[in-house]
């Protein structure tokens, strides 16, 4: 008899896969990077090969050459915010574009055109936000009543009110 520990195997960390050039590029003209947050590395993968052998480029890492940035279920703000960290020189130009695209455009076999249907749209556009106004904390912050007892005072404080 003998007496060896069992060592369960260790499967092996799969590597991104790597671009194969093997599929004719027919689209030269629109490169493809699919977020990853909400879809799953599988099912990406799938995507990817499909796109691939449909003669699309499919970017794996999100860089400025991208045309069009493919999103499924992702929230439009944190899409949106997080695309702005990224730092893109372009994304003003880039399409990002729902799920829908992508499989308009696999079931035609070509890059359908982007419909307002298949964007994604930045809920919240970057417009400065305006200067608070701000009231000075010695500034009269009481209404006068229009019928004034103490003429004295009330004349004084709102003739000192309206100088600032």
């Amino acid at each position: 008899m003998f007496h060896t520990s069992v060592v369960p195997r260790l499967r092996k960390k799969q590597k991104p896969e790597e671009v194969s050039r093997q599929e004719k590029i027919k689209f030269q003209d629109v490169r493809i990077f699919l977020v990853e947050t909400k879809m799953g590395s599988s099912r990406r993968s799938f995507l990817t090969h499909l796109a691939r052998s449909k003669g699309f480029i499919v970017e794996d890492v999100l860089s400025d050459t991208v045309t069009h940035v493919v999103s499924e279920g992702s929230k439009p703000g944190s899409l949106w915010t997080w695309l702005k960290d990224c730092a893109l020189r372009n994304l003003s130009v880039m399409h990002v574009v729902d799920i829908s695209w992508f499989t308009d455009s696999m079931r035609e076999g070509r890059p359908v055109p982007v419909e307002t249907k298949h964007c994604i749209q930045d809920s919240m556009p970057d417009i400065p936000a305006p200067d608070p106004v701000t009231t000075p904390r010695y500034a009269c912050q009481r209404r006068t009543t229009t019928e004034n007892h103490n003429k004295i005072f009330t004349v004084r404080l709102s003739h000192s009110c309206s100088a600032m």
